[in-house]
């Protein structure tokens, strides 16, 4: 990332922000009913901007859903994949599912160690779980990067690297995956791009 302008590092900023809210947007259970609008022109934007040219078709099938079925399709498909415990092997959705094989374990100390550096708290009355739930990580990254706490924002997103990964390849080895099969595909993509940007 040497020798970028002002303006150049200030684009890859936003773009950063706009996949790690958009990824937010749908990974988080909660937020998933009110993002129609917002996922709508974030899909227009990603279009105009892709990582790879292979990734319209997913924006594509994404943008298609949304216009034909508003955000229903994604509330059940994320239900299925990541809460029910019948149809398929459930993904995991936690750091300690992909480095401890449980929940709850020193991933989320360490997570919680990590966000005490600062100032977000997860407000219980609108997020039921915990601060090692990725989409809620993907969020925690996103606010970093938006109040130039870049140091921060690359040790959250090196150390759930590994999980974000893990949570694609899940995805992608479920058979009945459809919406979620997409996201896995653009994810993977950033996670290159986010790779190669901290290193």
């Amino acid at each position: 990332m040497l020798h970028l302008t002002q303006n150049e590092r200030e684009n890859i900023q936003h773009a950063r922000n706009l996949y790690y809210d958009f990824f937010n947007g749908f990974f988080v259970f909660e937020l998933i009913e009110g993002r129609l609008e917002i996922s709508q022109k974030q899909i227009l934007i990603l279009k105009q901007s892709l990582l790879e040219e292979s990734l319209s078709v997913n924006l594509d099938f994404l943008q298609k859903e949304i216009k034909n079925n508003g955000m229903q399709g994604f509330k059940q498909e994320h239900t299925q994949m990541f809460a029910l415990p019948f149809g398929g092997k459930q993904v995991g959705i936690h750091l300690s599912h992909y480095y401890e094989n449980c929940i709850g374990g020193e991933s989320l100390l360490t997570m919680r160690s990590l966000i005490k550096q600062s100032d977000i708290r997860l407000n219980k009355d609108n997020f039921k779980d915990t601060e090692e739930h990725i989409g809620f990580l993907f969020g925690f990254i996103g606010y970093l990067i938006r109040n130039n706490q870049d140091s921060l924002a690359k040790e959250v997103f090196l150390f759930s690297h590994n999980a974000f990964l893990g949570l694609c390849r899940e995805l992608q080895e479920r058979g009945d995956s459809k919406l979620y099969l997409h996201l896995a595909l653009l994810l993977e993509s950033f996670l290159k791009f986010e790779k190669e940007f901290y290193h």
